[in-house]
């Protein structure tokens, strides 16, 4: 943690100034302390990280999609760093939210001085908005993945991370210019209250960029919903070896290379007619089953899990999450919809 945080956050539960004691520190940065507010709310850095999740206010589902994003990205700390995930990530990012290239999106971001990444993961949002603008970062997080992100980016000058709740941020109102909360609000108790939540903490005129996921067609809803009562109810390890098995039969039908065809429309099934890769049909139109041949094994189990394990993962319509923005009094600058999620910009207005 650098000391310079303290300038920025404030307490979670009562909005009012930190101040630390028992500070220990190492190369610049604060590796332990503890936080005390002015009402004596007191909280612990440790590790170089503020700890500022408040453990007894969270849903048990709650404390095990906290739990399982942990486990998560413990077990695939690279995904967005190395060569494969990295380039799939950039790509990702700039179809989402509507850059034609890295510098389109460098020029948005150079203009930020305040950034919030809700939901930061390993902290590949946080790097990529780091490197770009002149300003503060700031990567949230509420589960333990904020350790691996602290190893990845936690020594750049203009990185604060954070394990924290996003339904309940160390913020003041109206302090950011740029949120992204990308894949990460549809894991949280309501999707739409978090989001609105998030809102609160943009500046007029500020941006907001989030995905979230879809909701598939009929077959595909009730799968997802018939297994997930199975899956979410695992152990780490034993959702892990079940999305193993769901991984290798994904890769056996991809190796397979096999096409189908649709040959008519079928509304009730939101089937179009046309020819299908069976890998990729069945995956979008049965039940997940993930495999891309850039990702090392692991990591594709790893995307599976990511689908399986977590408690909340609730799905959206277009029209419902547009509507949120217009709710909200945001003007939607882009908006992008696939078989996987919803992707949308929006400006804030001025009040």
């Amino acid at each position: 943690m650098k000391e310079s945080l303290l300038e920025f956050i404030v307490c979670p539960l009562c909005k009012s100034r930190f101040s630390l004691t028992e500070i220990s520190m190492n190369h610049g940065e604060i590796v332990s302390a503890s936080l005390v507010c002015r009402k004596k709310h007191t909280f612990e850095v440790t590790n170089g990280v503020p700890r500022l999740v408040i453990q007894d206010r969270l849903a048990e589902a709650q404390k095990q999609t906290q739990d399982s994003y942990s486990t998560q990205w413990h077990r695939a700390p690279e995904f967005g760093y190395q060569v494969g995930t990295k380039e799939f990530r950039i790509n990702q990012f700039l179809e989402r939210f509507g850059w034609r290239n890295l510098e389109h999106a460098a020029e948005f971001l150079s203009t930020k001085e305040f950034v919030l990444d809700a939901g930061t993961g390993l902290g590949w949002h946080a790097n990529l908005c780091a490197t770009y603008t002149k300003g503060e970062v700031f990567g949230v997080d509420i589960s333990r993945s904020i350790d691996v992100a602290y190893k990845h980016i936690g020594h750049l000058p203009n990185i604060h991370l954070i394990q924290a709740d996003l339904t309940r941020l160390p913020f003041k109102k109206g302090f950011f210019e740029y949120i992204i909360s990308d894949g990460v609000l549809h894991h949280t108790p309501s999707t739409q209250k978090t989001f609105k939540y998030l809102v609160t903490l943009l500046k007029p005129l500020g941006d907001i960029a989030i995905y979230v996921y879809k909701k598939k067609s009929p077959i595909r809803e009730f799968c997802d919903d018939y297994i997930r009562r199975f899956t979410t109810e695992l152990s780490d390890e034993e959702c892990y070896k079940f999305s193993e098995a769901i991984t290798k039969f994904g890769k056996s039908l991809s190796d397979a290379n096999v096409e189908i065809t649709v040959p008519e429309d079928m509304p009730y099934l939101e089937l179009k007619s046309g020819r299908y890769n069976l890998q990729r049909f069945l995956y979008w139109y049965v039940f997940k089953c993930f495999w891309n041949d850039d990702f090392d094994y692991n990591t594709n189990v790893i995307v599976n899990f990511d689908w399986y394990h977590p408690k909340y993962a609730w799905r959206q319509t277009p029209e419902e999450v547009s509507a949120w923005f217009r709710e909200a009094g945001l003007d939607i600058v882009n908006f992008n919809v696939d078989e996987s999620g919803i992707s949308i910009l929006g400006k804030k207005c001025v009040d």
